[in-house]
């Protein structure tokens, strides 16, 4: 097993422990600060819950790093297969499961689904197209798939290899200029200036691994510096929402924290887990990730109140790990070589596919 491999399995261990902690957060603190959960909640975890919205930003550097290692080597086509593949089937089937449910079991405040909703997510950002996600968690999907789509631009340009200094520090400094002076929404959406500094961190982190140079740790430090600079951005949305201050400490402590994390579990040996292991615990996070909110609100509103809140909640986490299972085990793998196999016939009878594929150094 090569050194990125095992690294890699470390990653896949934190991000079902950064799910975990988004679990918490919305179990433990948002249900019951919404009142979305019809009236129960966790007091008992708000103190700590409050911070584990970190547990998001986590993610974004996560993928920053896996993200640039697995477009190495790729052609465009290739990394954009391998993305739909991965993404599109169980954001669907998710999405689909999710519908049915508050469909069935309402989320008091929310809208119920409709026919128009649920089609407007077979392109993921249903926002795009006017309608409000199935679930709160889906925007951070939705930045995902935005920052995929540059990766594949920068690819298919044969930038991201040879400019990937020049790509992030314009990443950098755009994002600075928005969030401080300019003030863009369509900006904030199309180029992730809340939060490009985790992705900017784990990008560059990898490349790293690859080769020190001077450059890449200034940029390197420059995306710490604004990865610790996003909560303070952030917290006016977070106070508007839920009418809380958090202490200024705190938030200086969730950007550096996050980074840290991300950072230990690539330059530390593996831990002492069998790699199929951590593998499939790795495999857990983005089904649960996808189910857990806005089902855990039904659920909770629906039996909450007039059964036990921790037989309820210690049933609905052991419910929702087990279907994501099943979905990383079963529905995943087969979905992905479907796919596949649908593209490599696609590229075999498309001329372009074959010069493009000549043409690859």
């Amino acid at each position: 097993m090569t050194q990125n491999q095992t690294r890699l399995l470390n990653l896949d261990i934190l991000r079902l422990a950064s799910a975990l902690l988004v679990v918490i957060y919305h179990y433990g603190f948002r249900m019951e600060a919404t009142g979305e959960g019809g009236g129960t909640g966790f007091p008992e975890f708000s103190p700590v819950a409050i911070w584990l919205d970190s547990g998001l930003l986590i993610f974004f550097a996560i993928s920053g790093y896996v993200i640039t290692l697995s477009a190495e080597g790729r052609t465009a086509f290739d990394f954009a297969v391998g993305r739909v593949a991965r993404l599109w089937p169980t954001f669907i089937l998710c999405a689909t499961a999710t519908a049915i449910v508050l469909y069935s079991w309402p989320i008091p405040g929310l809208p119920t689904p409709t026919v128009k909703q649920w089609l407007a997510h077979l392109v993921i950002n249903a926002r795009a197209l006017g309608q409000p996600f199935l679930d709160g968690a889906y925007w951070t999907i939705a930045y995902e798939v935005m920052f995929y789509g540059w990766v594949f631009v920068f690819i298919a340009l044969g930038w991201l290899k040879k400019h990937w200094q020049v790509i992030v520090v314009s990443w950098l400094v755009l994002s600075v200029a928005n969030e401080l002076r300019i003030d863009s929404e369509v900006l904030r959406k199309l180029f992730i200036t809340e939060y490009s500094g985790y992705f900017i961190f784990g990008m560059t982190l990898y490349k790293l691994r690859q080769g020190r140079s001077a450059g890449a740790f200034l940029i390197l430090a420059a995306s710490i510096l604004w990865a610790t600079a996003t909560p303070f951005i952030i917290e006016p949305k977070f106070y508007e929402l839920y009418g809380i201050h958090r202490s200024t400490g705190g938030l200086a402590l969730i950007g550096p924290t996050a980074v840290a994390c991300v950072a230990l579990c690539v330059m530390l040996p593996t831990l002492p887990i069998r790699p199929a292991i951590a593998t499939g615990i790795g495999g857990l996070t983005y089904p649960l990730y996808l189910l857990h909110q806005h089902i855990g609100y039904a659920t909770f509103a629906r039996f909450g109140a007039d059964h036990d809140r921790w037989l309820v909640g210690a049933i609905l986490v052991a419910s929702l790990l087990f279907a994501s299972w099943l979905i990383a085990a079963f529905f995943e793998p087969s979905a992905r070589r479907f796919i596949g196999n649908l593209a490599r016939r696609a590229a075999a009878i498309t001329p372009h596919r074959a010069k493009s594929q000549a043409q690859t150094p």
